[in-house]
């Protein structure tokens, strides 16, 4: 096991959530152990995914205690606590275990086409797979691409819009964009600049 391993799986058992088990059973056979965390760009090597996955941890657990997270005025904001910063960061690349592979054995990788095609709200539903996620942690995962969410997949389509539908009432737009994630929880906004740092790390 490798020391990257061993401290994800420590963070994932310090506290309780149904499911758990199953779920570090899943990534260690679906290789987000082993796995690259892109094709030719940021930790596209062995174990990269999971490097990059830790590193965000720690950069998110790192300005959430050094910076006071205010909200707007008016902002509905979500209680957060160790445990979910831990699942929003380590988890939030899942749907990377497969996506990546050599077809010659060598540098770079490309996608695997046999993958499904997703990011953030793939991730999502891998994990509602095996735990109950909190609202704050299903936020964090789904916009941690920032605005790079709003262009997946050369632009064709995205996996969330900027803002809301106006049509719709408060209640029913809560979380439901970046805009207004980022309005009522700062923490989303920090998750998004947190890997996008850890990327150019």
């Amino acid at each position: 096991m490798s020391d990257t391993q061993g401290k994800i799986i420590e963070l994932l058992k310090s506290f309780e959530r149904e499911g758990m088990d199953p779920l570090i059973e899943y990534m260690k056979e679906g290789g987000f152990f082993t796995q690259p965390a892109s094709t030719r760009y940021h930790n596209c090597y062995k174990g990269g995914l999971a490097e990059h996955c830790l590193g965000v941890y720690e950069l998110l657990t790192m300005f959430a205690s050094k910076f006071e997270l205010v909200p707007s005025f008016g902002a509905i904001t979500l209680p957060y606590n160790e445990g979910n910063l831990i699942i929003a960061a380590i988890l939030h690349d899942i749907c990377k275990m497969g996506a990546y592979i050599r077809s010659n054995g060598k540098a770079p990788y490309k996608w695997n086409r046999a993958t499904p095609k997703g990011h953030a709200l793939l991730s999502l539903v891998y994990i509602a797979r095996y735990i109950k996620m909190d609202p704050i942690e299903e936020m964090m995962i789904r916009f941690h691409m920032g605005t790079y969410g709003t262009l997946e997949f050369d632009s064709y389509c995205s996996e969330y819009p900027i803002r809301g539908d106006k049509t719709l009432s408060k209640d029913e737009r809560y979380g439901k964009s970046l805009g207004n994630a980022w309005f009522h929880n700062p923490i989303v906004k920090l998750m998004y600049f947190c890997d996008e740092l850890e990327t150019m790390s």
